[in-house]
């Protein structure tokens, strides 16, 4: 199945997502590594991995704009919908950004 991602509003409780569902998140592994993308290095693709205000508002946005520089578009997509979700969550506070591996 892959990874997912979404926004979702509890931390400790899985809700449901904020939006319209989740997201595949398709991007290759080996097109992260913990020096140029450490957050997104971090996803793990059979578990959980949840980012805070803090990371979006932050860390994560320059990671998007690496990916952009080094991936052949047709990933794009990916780091659009992505962004996209880091723009939901910054809506309010008590929000995260949850990838949802297998």
């Amino acid at each position: 199945m892959g990874i997912s991602m979404s926004v979702r509003q509890q931390l400790l409780e899985l809700g449901p997502p904020m939006d319209e569902g989740a997201v595949a998140w398709e991007i290759p592994r080996d097109a992260v590594s913990i020096q140029d993308t450490p957050l997104l290095a971090g996803v793990d693709p059979y578990g959980y991995t949840v980012f805070n205000r803090v990371q979006i508002e932050d860390q994560l946005p320059r990671e998007i704009a690496f990916l952009r520089h080094e991936l052949d578009p047709t990933f794009h997509q990916a780091l659009d919908e992505l962004t996209r979700l880091i723009a939901v969550a910054k809506q309010r506070v008590h929000r995260y950004v949850w990838f949802e591996g297998d």
